[in-house]
């Protein structure tokens, strides 16, 4: 009972430092599937800058320039890594079928938005170039949308009120699994871009929202950012020491983001496991130091019949690294039952690799030997006379 409660403390940390690495890596795994399935080679830009709001400057602060439907073509013009690209703006709106309602963003775009974004159709069929252009009144819905709306009905060829405008449906999109925070993609619907600036949000300049482009390969996506950013800078006149007053996201410069963030949080993690074996560790010392004090009679009986100091030495290392062994083995079915539990109950992903199985029968070793060798170093170096006259 006393070697078990000894060993408890390394159980709870080799747990719970599977666990830790196990969510971790699963989480870290779920973001990267969110960035991949945001679309194809993703590039996304909108006007201003955040990240320069609250800097101090000493001259003017430039107005930002919005970005419009002109910068599309030059871009197409001077970019040929360009595969697709597309305006973008949005509104929220209440969207109807008789008496069927729901509030949800409608997105336009023109007809490369989908492919863009990568959302893949279940039937029905994406609005074509011509549509986009003429600015018709036809809408794809999201999945949860059509459910909403329609229940068990086909939506294919329907009508639904925007504003009490009609708008024909004409496709229904698969649903969309890889997605994290309150808001469902799966409700949002998409309508041609002229459609929503004509009937919804009625503006007839050319400015844009933000521009949606995928790269034609995902090894050219950094070169393609690179000159987006030149190509906007001069065409804005910005000169060497203005910051940009637009932003660039690129789904290679997230997923680098995503990873270290990741990592920092990990480690961070992977401290507070550490800190509880070290405890743990702190325990098997205590026990081996009370287990010399008792066996002192049977230390010094040993040195007598023969035993040396290096025998002595490893039999009690031996015995700390036994009772680590055993805390490890308990540790690591415990630590990788706990996120496969957790899975089950918060539906998170869980990632676990062999070399967590590994990293932990090594550190229980680490643990009994380092541990283990000062309470060995004294019971080593016991005066054979004295710990046999020990009663």
């Amino acid at each position: 009972m006393r070697s078990f409660l000894t060993i408890l403390g390394i159980i709870v940390g080799i747990a719970s430092i599977i666990a830790t690495l196990a969510i971790g890596h699963g989480a870290e795994e779920k973001i990267k599937k969110e960035i991949l399935a945001s679309g194809d080679n993703y590039i996304f830009l909108h006007a201003g800058n955040w990240a320069q709001e609250g800097v101090i400057q000493n001259k003017k602060k430039r107005k930002v320039q919005a970005l419009r439907t002109t910068d599309i073509r030059m871009f197409k013009n001077q970019c040929k890594e360009i595969k697709k690209i597309s305006p973008f703006l949005f509104a929220q709106n209440i969207v109807s079928f008789e008496t069927n309602n729901i509030l949800t963003e409608i997105k336009g775009g023109n007809e490369e938005i989908f492919g863009i974004i990568n959302r893949k159709l279940k039937k029905g069929s994406y609005f074509t170039k011509e549509q986009a252009k003429k600015g018709e009144k036809v809408v794809v819905l999201g999945n949860k949308a059509a459910k909403d709306l329609f229940r068990s009905l086909n939506p294919v060829g329907k009508i639904v009120r925007i504003k009490n405008i009609p708008f024909r449906v004409i496709g229904v999109l698969k649903n969309f699994k890889n997605f994290s925070g309150i808001h469902d993609p799966n409700l949002n619907i998409f309508i041609p871009f002229n459609s929503l600036k004509k009937y919804i949000i009625h503006k007839r300049n050319n400015k844009v929202y933000g521009i949606v482009i995928s790269s034609k390969s995902s090894k050219g996506m950094t070169y393609l950012v690179r000159k987006l950013k030149k190509i906007l800078r001069f065409s804005r006149q910005l000169k060497d020491d203005d910051p940009d007053d637009f932003m660039i996201y690129d789904q290679q410069s997230m997923l680098k983001a995503a990873h270290a963030s990741s990592n920092v949080l990990n480690i961070f993690l992977l401290i507070i496991a550490l800190i509880s074996l070290i405890v743990g560790g702190i325990g098997v010392m205590n026990i081996m130091l009370v287990s010399v004090s008792e066996r002192t009679k049977e230390i010094g009986i040993r040195m007598a019949l023969g035993a040396t100091k290096k025998v002595i030495l490893s039999q009690f290392i031996l015995e700390a690294i036994i009772l680590c062994f055993i805390g490890g083995v308990l540790g690591i079915f415990v630590g990788v039952i706990i996120p496969f539990v957790t899975s089950f109950f918060t539906k998170w992903n869980v990632i676990i690799k062999p070399y967590f199985i590994l990293f932990s029968f090594l550190t229980t070793t680490g643990v009994g030997l380092i541990f283990g060798f000062y309470p060995a170093r004294k019971a080593s170096k016991l005066n054979p006379v004295e710990a046999l006259s020990e009663k």
